[in-house]
């Protein structure tokens, strides 16, 4: 009996000791421990102002067309939607450092959102105009008015001059070439990140997708605690690029709780997902495969909640991961 006894227990000290030990496939590198009761004050704390502080931003002029726009190879923006966009997009919280930066467009066919009907190809009348400029937003009240147009890229058209370059194709990139001087410096530096396309595919995905479910559980089970650790870093860096006043930074933290305080958002499984690699190979992600454009492309941690005008909504976290070169687990970009 005694044999028995020391056979079985041995093993089960073991697998504790393991288990114990395993490092979490998420940790992070903060400059301060934050939790929810000094979120706040971290951002004001970490967050400067500066005499400039450049805004750069894109208009779009589209028809015919859903698109994506990535800069600097990370997906800043997509639209699955019909009619036109007003609204400009933010590239700051893209751009880490001064120098050459990259916008690029993908355009797809204008379908159906439910049932993914309508075009197959980009037709002759597909038209992607899109305009670059900047202001500075340490000016407040003639920002917009100083505002400064850098480029004015005119979709490329075939010989007679009139018909899209990639009509009849089912999709078409092309890549914009930029300088832009910025005063704050990279919190998560990608430069010292390790290239993903490395490493084997089935072991990415699988630490992936379990970094995913590590973060899911952690909003499940409502440990503010250890989740805003996990993204301060990620927000922070949102906040410097875009130059938050105090009054935004408020908003922004009790944004944050929204995961936490409203009673009827539910996160979905992780599942239907494709695992994409940005960032010219140091970030990766999940993103739904469903043919339904409302989840397509869409990052696979979202959630479900009954709005205050009535009907339901849904949230997604678009979480990118990346690897310190000197570490072996990810932290949220």
């Amino acid at each position: 009996m005694k044999k028995l006894f020391f056979i079985i227990l041995i093993p089960l000290i073991l697998s504790c000791q393991d288990k114990q030990s395993k490092n979490p496939p998420i940790t992070n590198s903060n400059p301060v421990n934050v939790t929810e009761k000094n979120l706040l004050s971290s951002y004001e704390k970490y967050v400067r102002h500066f005499p400039k502080e450049p805004i750069y931003y894109v208009y779009v002029d589209h028809e015919q067309c859903f698109f994506d726009i990535l800069v600097n190879d990370i997906p800043a923006f997509q639209y699955f939607e019909d009619g036109g966009m007003m609204s400009p997009v933010i590239l700051n919280n893209y751009i880490a450092r001064s120098g050459k930066q990259k916008i690029t467009y993908r355009l797809y066919p204008q379908t159906e959102r439910e049932r993914g009907e309508g075009f197959k190809e980009l037709t002759p009348y597909t038209r992607f105009n899109l305009t670059l400029y900047s202001r500075d937003n340490a000016d407040s009240v003639t920002s917009f008015d100083k505002q400064v147009k850098l480029v004015e890229h005119t979709d490329l058209k075939k010989a007679d001059g009139k018909t899209f370059i990639a009509a009849g194709k089912p999709y078409y990139e092309y890549t914009i070439e930029f300088d832009a001087t910025v005063p704050y410096n990279d919190i998560a530096n990608l430069s010292s990140a390790q290239d993903l396309r490395k490493m084997d595919k089935k072991e990415l995905e699988k630490k992936t997708v379990e970094a995913y479910n590590y973060l899911r559980d952690i909003i499940i089970d409502k440990k503010k605690d250890e989740y805003f650790p996990l993204v301060f870093n990620s927000d922070l860096r949102y906040v410097q690029s875009n130059y938050y006043s105090k009054a935004e930074l408020k908003e922004t933290a009790a944004d944050d709780l929204f995961y936490f305080n409203t009673p009827s958002f539910k996160l979905e499984p992780i599942e239907n997902y494709a695992m994409k690699i940005y960032g010219d190979g140091k970030l990766v992600c999940l993103e739904h495969t469903s043919n339904d454009l409302r989840l397509k492309g869409r990052s696979s941690l979202w959630g479900k909640y009954d709005a205050k005008e009535g009907g339901v909504r849904v949230r997604f976290l678009r979480i990118l991961l990346y690897m310190p070169n000197d570490k072996d687990t990810f932290e949220v970009w």
